[in-house]
């Protein structure tokens, strides 16, 4: 069975048909038209000026009028960040403004491509324009180079919030928030913008960017838990260097609460690259050259204050030989990748480590929030025993008879234990082992000759 159309139906599709071909026969008549001509077609502009119907000599001529004349008298790009502001004059990068390959590109607009393409572009520029960028020549080098210095000058690292010590004094200073400008980003901008919009100015932004410690991680803090002094000898260069770089590194460290600490970790490796020097360290008994040499004392002080501010210690070892630098057995030797020392924050609150170095004093403090009910600490030591070392007498024949020369003069043994005690109105409420070391004594060793002199 047939469906007949209704003959309103009907009407109103043909009548839509003749629109859609007038409306082809028109663009294709208007395109065709546009064919013939030997102008820009109309809606073709060079940045903001319009070049359409004019010849490509007459759009050049008005490029080089408009242009070539504000760019004696204007910087070709215009960089700017919140209030400062950066020009970037021709001169300074080799700008050279082409005008007549300018004017060129222009002209091409709708002459390109197949038919199709190039009636799509007539029309596309009729009803909504075209922008043709400019033909521009400039050094890239030296625009980079200018675009280096204003990043250089814009950029800047986060820096942790921090408290400086004046005698008992406590003073916070504020974190510094980090920015950096995408260098990559920025320099493909500015390309773009001195081909499209020259003479434009180009708005920057930077990522910012937020330190680890900010004031709000300080607040609480308002007291020194303790502080500990060691001495050493300014003299010693290599040995004071590497004491000032292991003590740089304990310089506004937050702990916070339940936080296991390691030394090696916040010091790092002691090696060449990061500036550590040959000096006097304790290997297998015998006091010889190596890297980081006076790092352990920086250990021992850290270990002292420590224990002092009432944190718990979770490894330390002593050193083969007791040190001069603290009393006995409270040091804490500390070697890459073998030797650690490890503390935990126990108190209720972080706490923040600081050092200083004055004159001839390693002074490491722990700061953090007072607690009227923090017992006095005590560091005392018991059980201590000397052993005298003994005394080893070699033959020597290349010596002569009765003759003796002390090889070594040896070194007696130490066996000691030492204790955390905590006080509270001048009672011992606990006491805490800490460590028995026991320094092994060194033999003597005395060479006698043998060797009968020859009758004459």
């Amino acid at each position: 069975m047939k469906t007949i159309m209704p003959k309103r139906a009907t009407n109103l599709m043909i009548f839509t048909i003749i629109i859609i071909l007038f409306s082809c026969i028109g663009i294709i008549s208007a395109n065709f038209a546009f064919m013939v001509t030997d102008k820009i077609y109309q809606g073709v502009f060079i940045d903001n000026l319009s070049v359409g119907g004019l010849s490509a000599k007459e759009a050049a001529a008005k490029v080089t009028t408009v242009y070539q004349t504000k760019l004696k008298n204007k910087p070709a790009l215009t960089v700017k960040y919140q209030n400062t502001v950066w020009s970037i004059w021709p001169e300074e990068i080799d700008l050279v403004l082409d005008a007549n390959q300018t004017a060129a590109q222009a002209y091409q607009i709708g002459r390109t491509g197949s038919l199709i393409e190039r009636l799509q572009e007539r029309y596309h520029s009729v009803n909504s324009g075209v922008i043709v960028p400019f033909n521009v020549s400039y050094n890239q080098d030296k625009l980079k180079n200018i675009l280096y210095t204003i990043v250089h000058s814009i950029n800047r690292e986060p820096q942790n919030a921090s408290i400086v010590l004046n005698g008992s004094t406590m003073n916070m200073i504020p974190e510094i928030i980090g920015q950096s400008v995408d260098f990559d980003k920025l320099f493909s901008d500015c390309n773009h913008t001195i081909h499209t919009a020259l003479q434009s100015t180009l708005n920057l932004t930077a990522e910012t960017k937020e330190p680890p410690l900010t004031t709000k991680d300080l607040k609480h803090i308002d007291s020194i838990l303790s502080v500990y002094t060691t001495d050493f000898d300014p003299g010693n260069m290599n040995r004071s260097q590497n004491i000032n770089l292991a003590a740089k590194s304990l310089e506004g460290v937050l702990v916070k609460k339940d936080e296991v600490i390691s030394f090696n970790k916040l010091v790092g490796p002691r090696i060449e690259e990061y500036g550590f020097k040959e000096a006097p360290v304790f290997i297998d008994g015998k006091l010889v050259p190596d890297w980081g040499g006076g790092v352990c004392q920086v250990s021992s002080t850290l270990y002292n204050a420590i224990l002092l501010a009432n944190l718990e210690i979770v490894e330390r070892s002593s050193h083969f030989r007791p040190p001069a630098y603290v009393p006995l057995g409270r040091d804490a030797t500390v070697a890459d990748n073998l030797i650690d020392f490890r503390f935990k924050n126990t108190l209720n609150d972080s706490v923040y480590i600081t050092s200083k170095l004055s004159g001839s004093q390693l002074i490491i403090y722990v700061l953090g929030k007072y607690d009227p009910e923090a017992p006095e600490i005590q560091i005392v030591t018991t059980d201590s025993k000397i052993t005298e070392p003994n005394t080893l007498i070699n033959q020597d024949p290349n010596l002569e008879l009765g003759r003796k020369l002390v090889e070594n003069a040896g070194q007696k043994g130490i066996q000691i234990t030492t204790y955390r005690v905590r006080m509270k109105n001048d009672t011992e409420i606990s006491r805490e082992f800490l460590a028995y070391d026991d320094f092994k004594s060194e033999d003597r060793v005395i060479r006698v000759g043998t060797k009968v002199p020859a009758n004459k």
